[in-house]
């Protein structure tokens, strides 16, 4: 059975910790590997302490252990393993979660690792903060500068009060202790929300107290609200928040490990991220005396009161076994009435079925007279070519087959040899009184009188414009996989120029105007971005490379959300006013009105993104449409991954 050994960043207990436990075990349980578990109890001893003991206790207490994979829990136990592994545990697969502010560069010049990182949704929090409390102005943000995770959260809270500028002011309040916050909070403006961006220590014990156990000492003399960032927050006076769930990181952290195990190897696994949940604390919205009509659809509900239903339900129970017993002879009653009534209504529905038959038909159904004149058209025929019964017959759309050139000879033909007259069909196209086209396929007969005398022919047509229509439409697909064939021989090919060569193969897979390119590179002064790396247009529209706007182009808070679901693996499509504003001003440069973008990794890591899009009009891209690009950001990937 293969050996996992998890390192927790903090103590035995700690909430968080165990929340990330609990969860890898829980979805670790299907492989049946055996877990050992270990803590660093970083969060009560300093990240700087000398922990060479520690390692070489590790190092003679799993020496016989044939461990198979490294796990680190948070960012003190992955430092931990990064400085470590080589000396302790060489060449084995290290899997990390709960990694606060998770790039690329992270795991630069590392091998044999992936994980899930952690983001907590500072501006989502916020956003509902000022969404549940009328006239919140005012944002208190305790933190800290003391450890790695402390300085990530506070950095992240700067960023969404710059991105909320015009609607909050923002105060920070840092390294500040149990009881100092406390004071603080019992002296806050009315105007005000707080938020807790890391565990407070006392100043009694000079030390870190239990997460949630500060979050409640808070709470108990706060006069305004309060909202938290973890899980941990929830059920001790928090009022909500966008919360990260440990046993959500914990589970991921175990289906990645779970692969590993089976034979994937770590490097080849993208590292992911948890998205947080919305939480609401029906309790708290009740203390402050907010109205539950300001909480969003979406969002989870907590300590709501009992129903009705919970709280009467041995009563309900004994009246629904009662009406299980007198309801039976009542619907046997009623059945026999209702057979006698449906036995009266058959007759009657017979006749209305017979007239309708003709007039609700799902085909046009025409008759003519031996001359060729139209004599009749059902209603289907007036619902789907737009026209009224009076225009049709006056002869305001002629949409119908041609007569055959010799009507007598044919009626003639099919009273004297029936068997000689081949059935008539064919096949048209028409434009509706509102400009639509239809394709219609027709079948002719002739008709009778009692005598046995030819006097017209009765021609149906039925509807074949979505089988003609989903033909089109694989006739294009088609082509587009042609193109996406061609897309991979240009990359191979290897010019100078291949990656433009490729990208105008783009353009004509899927009929729009750009197709761009975008490369991740890192600055010294605004960190990560892209820059414009290959590009092309469709005839009129004018390059952007060479300009200045798109040398480089830093993720600001919104662009960090878009990169967040790239580095994550997904696709993003949609109209362009459809994304925040930063985005938004990116896209309109190039002119385009709706996109489809794609994820392209460099040796599996997350290198920048393929961008196709529309510069006419709005347009909705589909599942096809976006697995085609994907298929093209893979080729790129290999591309990009070859040889570099």
């Amino acid at each position: 059975m293969p050996a996992v050994l998890l390192l927790a960043s903090y103590h035995h207990g700690d909430p968080w910790s165990q929340g990330e436990i609990n969860g890898f075990m829980e979805g670790l349980a299907p492989v049946g590997a055996r877990v050992f578990v270990e803590h660093l109890d970083a969060r009560r001893f300093s990240e700087t302490a000398d922990q060479s003991q520690f390692a070489a206790y590790l190092g003679t207490k799993y020496r016989n252990v044939p461990l198979a994979v490294l796990v680190a829990c948070d960012d003190a136990a992955l430092d931990f393993w990064l400085r470590l592994r080589p000396t302790l545990f060489p060449g084995l697969p290290l899997v990390f979660c709960g990694i606060n502010d998770f790039t690329p560069a992270r795991i630069a010049g590392y091998d044999n690792i992936t994980g899930v990182g952690e983001s907590p949704d500072v501006v989502g929090t916020m956003e509902l903060a000022l969404a549940l409390v009328p006239g919140a102005r005012t944002v208190l943000a305790f933190g800290s500068d003391t450890t790695v995770s402390a300085r990530a959260n506070m950095e992240r809270f700067r960023r969404a009060a710059a991105a909320l500028e015009r609607r909050v002011r923002p105060v920070e309040i840092l390294n500040a202790s149990l009881e100092s916050a406390a004071a603080a909070l019992a002296s806050a403006p009315t105007d005000a929300v707080a938020m807790r961006l890391t565990s407070l220590p006392s100043g009694e014990a000079e030390n870190t107290v239990q997460p949630g156990q500060d979050t409640s000492e808070l709470a108990r003399v706060s006069a305004v609200p309060m909202f938290g960032l973890w899980d941990f927050d929830l059920g001790n006076g928090t009022l909500g928040g966008r919360v990260l769930r440990a046993a959500a990181q914990g589970r991921a952290a175990a289906s990645i490990v779970g692969q590993i195990l089976a034979g994937r190897p770590a490097g080849d696994i993208p590292v992911v991220d948890i998205p947080a949940e919305m939480v609401v604390d029906y309790t708290e919205m009740q203390r402050f005396g907010l109205s539950m009509d300001r909480v969003p659809a979406k969002a989870t509900l907590i300590n709501e009161p009992a129903t009705v239903f919970e709280q009467h339900k041995g009563l309900l129970w004994a009246g629904a076994a009662a009406l299980a017993v007198f309801v039976p002879g009542g619907c046997i009653l009623g059945w026999l009435l209702a057979a006698r009534r449906r036995t009266e209504a058959r007759l009657l529905e017979s006749e209305r079925r017979y007239r309708e038959l003709v007039e609700s038909a799902n085909s046009l159904i025409l008759r003519f007279d031996a001359t060729g004149r139209l004599l009749f058209v059902n209603e289907y025929a007036e619902r789907l070519l737009g026209y009224t019964r009076s225009e049709l017959l006056a002869g305001k759309a002629v949409f119908w087959p041609a007569a055959p050139p010799d009507l007598s000879s044919l009626l003639a033909r099919a009273m004297a040899a029936p068997q000689s007259l081949a059935r008539g069909d064919s096949e048209n196209e028409i434009t509706t009184k509102d400009g639509h086209r239809v394709y219609l396929h027709w079948d002719n007969q002739p008709l009778f009188d009692a005598t046995g005398k030819p006097e017209g022919w009765l021609a149906v047509g039925s509807d074949i414009t979505a089988r003609r229509l989903a033909e089109e439409a694989l006739a294009a697909r088609a082509m587009a996989e042609e193109e996406l064939s061609i897309f991979g021989r240009e990359l191979l090919a290897d010019a100078p120029d291949a990656v433009d060569r490729a990208l105008t193969r783009l353009l004509t897979a899927f009929s729009l105007g750009r197709a761009v390119w975008f490369e991740n590179v890192e600055d010294e002064t605004h960190g990560l971005g892209c820059r414009l790396a290959g590009e092309a247009c469709a005839a009129g529209l004018t390059l952007q490379r060479g300009h200045p706007d798109v040398a480089f182009i830093p993720y600001s808070l919104d662009g960090f959300q878009w990169a967040d679901r790239l580095a994550a693996g997904e696709c993003i499509a949609g109209p362009v006013d459809d994304f925040p504003e930063t985005v938004q001003n990116i896209m309109r440069a190039f002119d385009l009105t709706s996109v489809l973008a794609a994820p392209v990794t460099c040796r599996n890591v997350w290198a920048g993104a393929i961008v196709v899009g529309d510069v006419r009009t709005r347009r909705t891209f589909t599942r096809q449409e976006q697995s085609l690009l994907s298929t093209a950001a893979s080729l790129l990937s290999a591309h990009l991954s070859r040889g570099r």
